[in-house]
């Protein structure tokens, strides 16, 4: 066994036996020549194994070897793999126009998972759901190819308000498998719900005389890739003929600003409802003044836009800063992954799993300050979610997504430009307002619909006869 490979295994060693986290920090340290003075024990034990390991061959030289190994590794890219990587966005299910078929709208939804599905998908379904009270037969086309038993989803659907009778109201149908072709009417039209799906609504609408589509747009999506073939290619879906339903005020200013979508077609905005609960007034004030305080943070390491690293910094530095009195706040995280944030030598947050959403509503509530973030024009649902549980909120600007903007939904909203120092201040100011108890009550009446009944408004039923005809 060469020198290399028994470094290599020193190496793999020292990160299974003391951790990933703790073996970088002690692998920046060590390349900095600093003294792991001060940081914890298992860095500091970390440190040493590898000192030692880089006392024979240096780490850097043993990296870069590892590295150039990567990128000589051959890789085959055929049409299938080359696919997958693009959503499949030029490789979309077959389609069959058949007279015989009854007219439908066809919501074109992309893969989930029941025990993680998103707000994003409570959005398509109410979307589907308030187009068929219109008098529309609807469809929800499964496209992509995923895990789907249709009684497992049945009984999933039934925790989630509004939704409990979705398969009584419209119809489902899994083409994942694309085991037959999607079968339409001539007269169908198409909703799509993410921006790949907006390549298959194109290219129904080939079998369905040409229609505009509608677009439910809940992000800028094309800004969650670099500059790369899936920016292109999703960028590019906003060249297509639809009509806009935008998932947000705010979402809705951007793209027109930035000239995204086109000024010739229909748009509107609609508002998701939010998830919140709050405890009685007696028993708020009550529960609020006599238990310990508790932060969370929306803590997303693997979704780029929710800005992990801003956050953990900006409350690293806040509490660095003596911001939190050590012995009145407890710190909780909550989001994707199993994430720790080390605060201080011996302080982290503990990150909550992931929960059905009749546990989220009833954890909101016992919670006074919460640190969610977005870079993107779209506000979340973050922030209504707790500022109506009575909670402040501390969350960034962007774009058309201002200050204004977003103070108009709840005073309890704190909004903060999206930089290390101006959120670390807007922390400090959000750890002072949770004692005014009085303030965080009022602020919980927010400007935001709390259920779709209070999103659906008669010119968004005038908007969807406008997109889809008054004749069905």
């Amino acid at each position: 066994m060469s020198i290399e490979s028994v470094l290599r295994i020193g190496k793999a060693t020292a990160f299974e036996l003391f951790g990933a986290y703790e073996c970088r920090l002690a692998m920046a340290t060590l390349r900095e020549s600093k003294r792991p003075d001060g940081l914890p024990l298992k860095v500091k034990m970390a440190f040493y194994c590898l000192k030692g390991v880089n006392a024979v061959v240096p780490l850097n030289s043993l990296m870069r070897q590892q590295e150039k190994a990567e990128i000589e590794r051959p890789q085959i890219y055929d049409a299938h793999l080359l696919g997958l990587m693009v959503n499949r966005a030029y490789d979309m299910p077959e389609v069959v126009s058949d007279p015989t078929e009854p007219r439908r709208i066809n919501v074109l939804v992309p893969a989930f998972t029941i025990n993680t599905i998103s707000a994003g998908f409570f959005g398509v379904f109410n979307v589907a759901l308030f187009v068929a009270a219109q008098g529309y037969r609807v469809r929800l086309v499964l496209f992509d190819n995923f895990y789907y038993d249709e009684s497992e989803f049945r009984n999933a659907l039934k925790k989630f308000p509004s939704m409990e009778n979705l398969f009584e109201k419209i119809e489902v149908e899994y083409i994942g498998s694309r085991v037959s072709p999607l079968k339409v009417s001539p007269f169908d039209n198409c909703v799509a719900t993410v921006w790949y799906s907006a390549y298959f609504a194109e290219k129904i609408s080939r079998f369905t005389n040409g229609k505009p589509f509608l677009y439910l747009i809940q992000d800028f999506e094309a800004a969650f890739y670099p500059f790369n073939s899936q920016y292109c290619i999703s960028r590019n879906s906003y060249n297509f003929n639809y009509h806009t339903l935008a998932s947000s005020e705010s979402l809705l200013e951007y793209l027109q600003k930035g000239d995204i979508i086109s000024p010739n077609m229909k748009s509107i905005y609609f508002e998701n409802a939010c998830s919140s609960s709050i405890f009685p007034k007696e028993e708020f004030f009550r529960v609020k003044a006599t238990t310990k305080k508790r932060f969370v943070f929306y803590s997303r390491p693997a979704v780029n836009r929710n800005m992990f690293e801003m956050a953990a910094l900006a409350l690293i530095h806040a509490y660095n800063n003596g911001v939190f009195s050590a012995d009145e706040w407890e710190f909780y995280g909550m989001g994707i992954g199993n994430t720790v944030v080390q605060l201080a030598p011996g302080v982290e947050v503990k990150q909550l799993p992931r929960m059905p959403l009749d546990e989220y509503e009833a954890i909101t509530k016992t919670f006074d300050l919460c640190l969610t973030l977005m870079s993107s024009p779209h506000p979340s649902l973050i922030p209504m979610d707790l500022a109506a549980s009575g909670a402040v909120v501390v969350t960034n600007t962007f774009e058309t997504k201002t200050s204004d903007y977003l103070r108009a939904i709840s005073s309890n909203i704190l909004p903060a430009d999206p930089d290390l120092y101006a959120l670390a201040n807007a922390i400090a100011e959000g750890v002072l307002r949770t004692n005014d108890l009085q303030s965080r009550w009022n602020g919980a009446t927010i400007t935001w619909p709390k259920t779709w009944d209070e999103t659906w408004t008669s010119q968004h039923a005038e908007f969807i006869h406008e997109v889809f005809g008054h004749d069905q």
